[in-house]
């Protein structure tokens, strides 16, 4: 995925201080965004 898809994926998450991060950034605040985001099964 390139850093401009990354980019989008986490503006639609609204990942702080996304603007300013690299590829590498990107793809761990992606990654912890999708486990906060989640919700457990009752």
């Amino acid at each position: 995925m390139s850093k401009a898809e990354l980019y989008q994926q986490a503006s639609d998450q609204d990942v702080p201080g996304r603007s300013k991060m690299t590829r590498d950034q990107l793809i761990d605040a992606l990654a912890r965004a999708g486990r906060r985001g989640r919700k457990k099964a009752a």
